[in-house]
């Protein structure tokens, strides 16, 4: 809840016209920043979706053909006729599970081609980097989901290391994706300097003013988490808690900056009260890239020196491993 004096500025009058004229000022760089985010919230969630799709199948076939066969997802395939060729059978090298190791592992060696698009000038008209690195994610995700599931966690050997390996990869991938989209970008991807960053917080501040007819918003964007400027003198490990930190608070204090601009902005139009509240979300997360400009820098440093010799080591040992199943196997 507001302290007193947040809802004594928030209880500022509006003028009720400020929605038509602002409205109509706003329209065509409103459309347009809505197009760009939609796009990525569209290919973000696609791939988002399709992960948990293939995760809770593949769940289900697994304690299906382990346990209750005839409920098996390719039990049913196989009343169709289908597939017949693939046994019910809950062995890494057998039935599906074979399969899936191979398309597992084909999907982690395409990933790939996204670093050679960031260093092949040739390649820069097949698409934006920008969805490359979703794709590029994308794959190094259901990758190695899908050698999971291979694997009917039957794990011994240097298959346990291959494992472990690929997880790590995974899980540093994810987390080099958040830090990431940390560094400001222009739409091209071309980094922002923090000169760019304050014309751009500055540019956020007048839309602001002319929403809320020059009102004191200082209480307003306070109710969204912003680290202090000191947040850029921190060690990276620091600075990538507090970013994780000040997301995650912010998931629930949107929800309340919500609820106290319907309350005590009700006379304006309820997009006006939308495109407010984007505008302090990219002001608060402008300001803490800026602040964590240095720090998100260094962590990207960092993280390279980790994520490249933990991916070149699990494609070695997932080559060693397929090399000496065919040996066995011929042996065999």
């Amino acid at each position: 809840m507001p302290d007193k004096e947040t809802e004594q500025i928030l209880t500022l009058r509006v003028p009720k016209n400020i929605a038509e004229n602002t409205l109509a000022k706003e329209t065509t760089v409103k459309a347009i920043n809505a197009k760009e985010a939609k796009k990525g919230m569209t290919f973000e969630s696609f791939l988002v979706f399709t992960v948990l799709i293939v995760a809770i199948i593949g769940a289900y076939e697994s304690v299906t053909e382990l346990s209750m066969p005839a409920l098996s997802i390719l039990s049913l395939v196989h009343g169709y006729g289908y597939l017949k060729s693939y046994p019910i059978v809950y062995e890494p090298n057998k039935g599906i599970w074979h399969m899936l190791g191979w398309t597992g592992s084909l999907m982690m060696v395409v990933m790939m081609l996204y670093s050679v698009r960031k260093r092949l000038a040739v390649m820069n008209s097949l698409g934006t980097l920008r969805h490359w690195l979703s794709g590029h994610m994308f794959l190094g995700i259901l990758g190695p989901l899908l050698v999971t599931l291979h694997t009917t966690f039957k794990l011994n050997g240097i298959i346990t290391t291959s494992f472990w390996c690929m997880i790590t990869t995974m899980v540093f991938g994810i987390v080099g994706r958040y830090i990431y989209i940390q560094v400001p970008r222009s739409i091209t991807g071309a980094e922002l300097g923090v000169q760019d960053i304050d014309r751009i917080v500055d540019n956020l501040n007048e839309q602001l003013h002319r929403h809320l007819n020059n009102a004191d918003l200082t209480h307003l964007f306070n109710a969204i988490s912003v680290p202090y400027d000191k947040a850029r003198q921190v060690s990276p490990l620091t600075a990538l808690f507090l970013m994780v930190k000040t997301d995650i608070e912010n998931i629930f204090k949107i929800s309340r900056l919500r609820s106290m601009l319907k309350k005590h902005y009700g006379a304006l139009h309820w997009r006006i009260r939308e495109e407010i509240e984007e505008l302090l979300k990219k002001k608060a997360a402008l300001i803490r890239r800026r602040n964590f400009f240095d720090a998100s820098h260094r962590l990207l440093h960092y993280w390279h020196v980790f994520h490249v010799p933990l991916a070149v080591v699990m494609f070695l040992i997932m080559f060693i491993h397929i090399i000496v199943y065919y040996i066995f196997r011929v042996g065999h």
